[in-house]
């Protein structure tokens, strides 16, 4: 008996220095990443019953649950790394578990990596409206500053003509703002194409039982919530980069920033396209994203090259062309129809690149009749600048046929047109107007017999021929 009560105080002592020990034998286990067994000691010290009136081991174990509160919160900090290793998720889901067997560790990591997405996209917009607000500030600056210099000039050079002072071109900054509009989509798609696959792979193991295999309640983890949240995403980075490409200037259409925005885009779709990367109502949304920017940017071009083509008509400087530079054509040209064919081959060869791609992505109907309609938009804008062009010849060709025929007035021109065309007059111009009217019916000629043949059968495999085979660049 006596023997009894000895080993009962030994067994108690031993409790008692094990329970003193627990704190900093948990930690040490901790620190080197033993888990596992900092865990089984936290459970020996629960299992420990207490007298009523051991305070101080009382405040041993509130020192011990402190530590693995600690302990806890590191595991959760650690779910938030987005490139976090499938078996280092399972194996903290499963201490997790065991710590705390009625909590969902699996669906609070997937409500982390959501947050963390939505966070990221948003701090881009911030940065981005930031860096925006900055270079607009600049540009602002910049203007009044210009705006000064010229009136200064003005005041110094009265006797100088006012319109030279005024003529010097202006940088509105369009191309800085549109280089960081460009920056701005990039890095929003940098972060979902990098982000959403891993974040899917997760929910897929959840799913299909090769997490956490030896706890069947996460086979009920539906991946319609994790789809859910995946499309949220999207939608948002979907409605960003709309607000931000119909920002990007039409005049800068010809510089790289729209083709880029969709070349990244692009390279998201095929990140979503891989197995097991995206559900596919990510897909399907980023794709319908994907042909929308490049329907837009190719409506851009369209307009871009209309406009282009009003402005260069207006800008006639009657310097005839060498023979080389017409290509050996018979009919002696001035530098008009050259430039008309330099803005159509800078919109053209865009669009026929875009089109070539849209029709290489084109799978569904949806996006076949898009590329239909796009196909017909194009079609019409390249005929309606060559029928312009036309037109804009013609009434160059008509007012010089009025100055012949109103000789009365002052050197036999009308005041106005005097002006029009003598302001585009230019060193080897040539100032006849018989000799001009020639040089219009040969521009006329080259475009009829030369020009709008060569645009014609160099893009008509752009155009819809359903609709538009019947079409011949004669009947221009």
């Amino acid at each position: 008996a006596q023997a009894d009560k000895i080993r009962a105080v030994q067994g108690t002592l031993q409790r008692f220095r094990t329970l003193f020990n627990l704190p900093s034998a948990i930690r040490e286990n901790i620190s080197k990443g033993e888990y596992d067994l900092a865990v089984r000691e936290y459970r020996k010290a629960n299992s420990i019953v207490l007298p009523s009136h051991a305070g101080m081991l009382k405040r041993v174990l509130e020192e011990v649950e402190n530590v693995m509160h600690d302990f806890k919160r590191m595991l959760y900090e650690s779910m938030e790394d987005p490139h976090i290793d499938l078996t280092n998720l399972e194996n903290i889901v499963r201490l997790l578990l065991e710590l705390e067997p009625e909590s969902d560790p699996v669906r609070r990591y997937f409500g982390i990596q959501n947050r963390r997405i939505q966070i990221l996209l948003d701090d881009c917009t911030f940065d981005h409206e930031s860096r925006m607000e900055n270079l607009q500030n600049k540009l602002h600056e910049k203007a009044l500053s210009d705006e000064n210099w010229k009136k200064i000039q003005q005041d110094l050079h009265e006797s100088v003509d006012g319109s030279l002072v005024n003529s010097q071109p202006i940088d509105s900054g369009a191309e800085e703002l549109d280089a960081l509009r460009a920056r701005y989509i990039r890095r929003l798609t940098a972060v979902i194409m990098h982000l959403i696959p891993p974040f899917w792979k997760v929910a897929l193991s959840v799913s299909s039982g090769k997490f956490a295999k030896n706890k069947g309640r996460y086979f009920g983890h539906s991946l319609e919530v994790v789809s859910g949240m995946i499309h949220e995403i999207i939608s948002a980075y979907d409605s960003k980069v709309q607000n931000t490409f119909l920002e990007l200037e039409e005049t800068n259409v010809i510089c790289p920033y729209m083709s880029d925005a969709i070349m990244d885009i692009s390279k998201a779709c095929q990140a979503f396209d891989a197995k097991e990367a995206a559900p596919t109502i990510a897909v399907e949304s980023l794709r319908a994203l994907l042909f929308e920017s490049t329907k837009l940017y190719i409506m851009k071009l369209c307009s871009w090259m209309r406009t282009s083509m009003e402005e260069e008509s207006r800008n006639e400087t009657w310097v005839p062309v060498t023979v080389l530079e017409r290509n050996k054509s018979p009919y002696a040209i001035s530098s008009l129809p050259l430039a008309f064919r330099s803005v159509m081959v800078a919109a053209m060869d865009r669009i026929d690149m875009m089109i070539k791609f849209i029709r290489s992505e084109a799978t569904s109907e949806d996006s076949l009749m898009m590329l239909q309609e796009i196909q017909e938009s194009v079609t019409l804008s390249f005929f309606n600048c060559l029928l312009g062009f036309a037109g804009q010849m013609e009434r160059i060709g008509g007012d010089l046929g009025r100055i012949k025929q109103h000789l009365p007035f002052e050197n036999g021109y009308y005041p106005d047109v005097v002006e029009e065309f003598s302001f585009h007059h230019r060193p080897g111009s040539i100032t006849d107007q018989h000799q001009q009217l020639l040089m219009v019916l040969s521009n006329i000629g080259f475009c009829k017999d030369d020009l709008f043949s060569e645009m014609y059968n160099k893009y008509k495999h752009v155009f819809l021929k359903s609709r538009y085979e019947p079409i011949q660049c004669t009947r221009i």
